[in-house]
């Protein structure tokens, strides 16, 4: 059984449409579990990335990098990266 979290920003829909078919696929596997958490209400998921089996991440491009709102998500993780629980 896996757990996956997608985390996604989503600013016209198109992001969110590509982790929707991510999430699909994820199910598909008996037994897996995929939460879409958009980077918007991630505050109230941190318990859930902490425990899932993979996290995936989607993010629209703009002017060549992450959007704003992801660019925000990727900051507030860095206690996490340097802690190495992920």
């Amino acid at each position: 059984m896996s757990n996956v979290v997608v985390v996604y920003h989503s600013g016209y829909g198109h992001t969110r449409v590509m982790a929707q078919a991510v999430a699909q696929g994820v199910e598909r596997h008996l037994g897996s579990t995929c939460l879409l958490i958009p980077v918007e209400e991630v505050d109230d998921h941190w318990d859930r990335l902490h425990s899932a089996d993979a996290i995936i991440f989607g993010s629209p491009t703009y002017m060549g990098s992450a959007s704003a709102p992801f660019k925000g998500f990727m900051e507030a993780t860095s206690a996490f990266y340097l802690a190495q629980p992920w």
